[in-house]
C-alpha cells in the first residue's frame, strides 16, 4: 500500500493550537458561519472507538468528520502540526467529548475564556441564547485545554417572598451586563496591511442593516480581477471545502495575524506558499453563495476579528 504522505487541504487552520476564524460573522446573503469544530453529538466520537488506523486516501479532516470530532482537537491529541501530514497505517488517538460543570459565581464569558472560545461559540455549542443564563451544576460542552476559571460576584439568589411550596431548582445565574466579549486587542505590532483589491466596499464590518453581522468587508470586484496578499505571510489554507465561501485563501502573518480572501474564481497559491505584500493569490469571482462578483476580506488577530477600516487607508 506504500507510505504516501497525505497532506491536509481541508478545514482551514493555522495549527492545532490556533483556531483561525473560529466564528466568522454572517448576515443575510452572507456565507454560513465558519466552524472549525466538526459538529457531532456526545456519542459521535465513539463511532471510531478510541483509536483509528489511517487508510489509503484518508485526510485528517475526513477522519475527524467520520469520527464526529474536531479536526483541531484530533491534531492536538496526536501532536500533528501544519501541514497536518498523515500516512496509511498510522494510528491516531480519537479524543472524547469534553464537558465542564458550572461552579457557583461563574459566568459564560469566563468559562469561554478559560477554554479559548468566544462567548458566542460556547453559547451556540450549548444552545444558549442571550442573556446566557447558566446555573451551578449545569454541564456545558466545551473544547480546548481548560485554564483556571475565575468567579464573578454576580450570583442571583432566589427571593424567599413566596408562600407557595415549590420543588427546589438549581439557583440560576445571569452574567452581569450580559458579560460582553472583550474588545479586540490593540493593533500595536500589526503588519502594514494593504488593500487586497481596490473597489467599492458594499458591506462593512459589524452589525448589518438587515440583521446579523459581518466580521470583514465585502468589496465589489470584476471577474478575474487580481486578488493580492494584504501583507507578507504564509498560505495556511487554499480550497473550497468551507460552505458558502467558495474558493478561499487564508494567509498567516507575523504576530499571529491572519487574513481571509473568499469567493474567488481561481486560486493561484497552495498551502505552504510564502507570499509578499501585493503577491497575486487569486482571481476575483462569485463562488460560494456570492450573488455577484466580489471579494470577502477579513483581518484577524488570532481568533479575534478586527475592523479592516483600522488598517486600510
Amino acid at each position: 500500500m506504500g507510505h504516501r504522505a497525505r497532506t491536509l487541504r481541508a478545514s482551514a487552520a493555522v495549527s492545532a493550537a490556533l483556531v483561525v476564524l473560529a466564528g466568522c460573522g454572517s448576515g443575510p446573503g452572507g456565507p454560513a458561519e465558519i466552524d472549525y469544530r466538526i459538529s457531532g453529538g456526545a456519542g459521535a466520537a465513539q463511532a471510531c472507538g478510541a483509536r483509528y488506523t489511517v487508510r489509503d486516501g484518508d485526510t485528517l479532516n475526513a477522519i475527524a468528520r467520520r469520527c464526529g470530532v474536531s479536526y483541531v482537537d484530533l491534531a492536538a491529541e496526536n501532536g500533528i502540526g501544519a501541514p497536518f501530514t498523515i500516512a496509511p497505517g498510522q494510528t491516531l488517538r480519537i479524543p472524547g467529548p469534553a464537558t465542564y460543570t458550572v461552579q457557583r459565581g461563574q459566568n459564560l464569558y469566563r468559562i469561554a475564556l478559560a477554554h479559548s472560545m468566544s462567548v458566542e461559540d460556547l453559547a451556540a455549542l450549548n444552545g444558549l441564547a442571550p442573556p446566557y443564563t447558566i446555573y451551578p451544576g449545569q454541564e456545558l460542552r466545551v473544547r480546548g485545554e481548560p485554564r483556571a476559571v475565575a468567579s464573578a460576584p454576580a450570583y442571583e439568589a432566589a427571593s424567599p417572598d413566596s408562600q407557595l411550596r415549590v420543588e427546589e431548582a438549581p439557583p440560576r445565574y445571569t452574567p452581569a451586563a450580559a458579560s460582553p466579549p472583550p474588545p479586540p486587542p490593540p493593533a500595536a505590532g500589526a503588519p502594514d496591511f494593504a488593500w487586497p483589491l481596490r473597489g467599492e466596499v458594499i458591506s462593512r464590518y459589524g452589525a448589518q442593516p438587515g440583521g446579523g453581522r459581518k466580521d470583514g468587508w465585502t468589496i465589489a470586484a470584476r471577474l478575474g480581477e487580481p486578488v493580492r496578499a494584504a501583507a507578507p505571510g504564509e498560505v495556511v489554507y487554499a480550497g473550497n471545502e468551507l460552505q458558502g465561501y467558495g474558493e478561499l485563501v487564508l494567509v498567516r502573518h507575523s504576530g499571529n495575524w491572519v487574513t481571509a480572501y473568499a469567493h474567488n474564481s481561481r486560486l493561484l497559491v497552495a498551502v505552504g506558499d510564502q507570499v509578499s505584500q501585493g503577491t497575486q493569490i487569486a482571481e476575483a469571482g462569485a463562488t460560494g453563495n456570492a450573488e455577484r462578483v466580489q471579494l470577502y476580506f477579513e483581518i484577524r488577530r488570532g481568533v479575534t476579528p478586527v475592523d479592516p477600516a483600522s488598517h486600510l487607508d
